[in-house]
């Protein structure tokens, strides 16, 4: 696995785990928002510069691969900044590895659907071994994004996408499918372990707004916010909101745990 180190002399890590069609290059405008903090990012399997193998159980060898990397490089935990596919990837690491995990930022959330886009996304799956890749691949861009506004984070998705072998992109296609399903143990694992989570969504990201939503019932510890005029991908299109939320919300978290240090010496 493809990964990059910006190393900024801070006590403390951010994992970075970009989307379908992404690669570390996805999160250049968090990048420069996030100095006070190490960073670790990943080009997941197929993507970026990270090679693709045609094995069962990519979505669980994803996560022990960024295990391995973690120890190689002696971090012992991590706050994880997740987009899109990346909360499915997020949401197995914290599962299988919950003790390396400070938070978790799910942007773009893409599980919890309802039966009704469950069934939608079912019928995207088996079309995805007929109808070739380019354009297979805009579709799939447009059912996502499908607003004017949305055109900047719809095109670099396409265009990225495209690079990708074809298998990959199936392949992780139906991780989306069939993690839809493992939401109960993952959302167990957090209440559990008092994981704080913070969900991030665009409002307009019809795909999944309602489903985020509902994820409040669920996790009643958990926090979230709506961007106004946004889509899918919130932290390309409204990146500047994006940071300040993740930055306050990290800061918060720090005082927190400084607060709970100090009660407990007193």
């Amino acid at each position: 696995m493809n990964y990059r180190i910006i190393n900024n002399n801070s006590d403390e890590w951010v994992l970075l785990i970009h989307g379908l069609g992404g690669s570390i290059n996805t999160w250049k405008y968090q990048i420069k928002a996030l100095e006070n903090y190490n960073m670790i990012a990943v080009d997941l399997e197929g993507h970026g510069g990270s090679e693709f193998e045609h094995r069962s159980r990519l979505l669980t060898r994803t996560a022990s691969d960024i295990n391995s990397i973690l120890e190689r490089e002696g971090i012992s935990k991590v706050h994880i900044i997740s987009l899109s596919l990346g909360t499915l990837v997020a949401m197995e690491f914290a599962y299988l590895y919950t003790e390396k995990v400070s938070s978790i930022v799910l942007a773009g959330f893409v599980l919890n659907m309802s039966l009704g886009y469950k069934t939608l996304l079912a019928f995207v799956e088996g079309f995805k071994y007929i109808i070739p890749k380019r354009f297979f691949y805009p579709m799939f861009a447009r059912i996502m994004m499908p607003f004017r506004n949305h055109k900047k984070s719809r095109d670099i998705f396409v265009r990225e996408s495209l690079k990708m072998r074809s298998a990959a992109f199936r392949m992780w296609l139906s991780e989306l499918f069939k993690t839809q399903f493992r939401l109960k143990e993952y959302i167990r694992t957090i209440k559990d372990n008092d994981l704080p989570v913070y969900f991030i969504t665009g409002k307009e990201d019809y795909f999944f707004v309602h489903s985020v939503k509902n994820m409040i019932n669920k996790i009643d510890e958990a926090s979230m916010f709506f961007i106004e005029k946004c889509g899918h991908v919130c932290s390309i299109e409204k990146y500047e909101t994006f940071n300040t939320l993740v930055l306050t919300y990290l800061s918060g978290l720090k005082h927190v745990n400084r607060a709970k240090i100090s009660s407990s010496h007193a």
